[in-house]
């Protein structure tokens, strides 16, 4: 399930913040909304309800806090970095803080929806930010069934500058 979870949610990495936010000024051709997304975002909480686990009739949601991802997850809250050149980098780390996992790519912003893109897929999320907190929703295929069936509601918070 881990391996599930790390290939579809390809949001949250943490990178450097040197060329995140600072040079989002120097895009003037960026939109309100992808000039918000600049940043480095940290998951808050996520809940996805899976309808159709393994192609049968039960269904599941895993519901995951803030203070929770350590004992449900085993890896610590997810960061990614988004940067104003239209790439992205997450970092997954476990509970010993040992990186295992740093997907990156590329992003884009159509309307209200995110679409990033990795080596090996392609991620769509109707977003709504409201000051440092964004919340994603998306339907996918988050047990990897074959069946794009799946809700996913996730918030992340913006990583404050020092």
């Amino acid at each position: 399930m881990l391996i599930g979870f790390m290939t579809f949610i390809q949001f949250v990495a943490y990178g450097q913040e040197e060329g995140v936010g600072s040079d989002v000024q120097d895009y003037d051709y960026l939109s309100e909304l992808e000039k918000e997304i600049v940043g480095v975002w940290i998951n808050v909480s996520m809940r996805v309800w899976v309808k159709t686990y393994n192609k049968s009739d039960t269904s599941f949601i895993v519901d995951i806090r803030e203070d929770a991802w350590d004992t449900k997850m085993n890896i610590r809250p997810i960061v990614t970095t988004i940067r104003a050149d239209g790439t992205y980098e997450s970092e997954f780390r476990n509970s010993f803080d040992s990186l295992i996992y740093r997907p990156q790519g590329t992003w884009l912003i159509d309307g209200d929806t995110l679409i990033m893109q990795d080596h090996q897929s392609t991620y769509k999320y109707k977003i709504f930010i409201d000051g440092d907190q964004a919340e994603f929703r998306s339907v996918l295929d988050w047990d990897k069934d074959g069946q794009v069936d799946d809700v996913y509601f996730g918030v992340q918070r913006k990583k404050q500058r020092r």
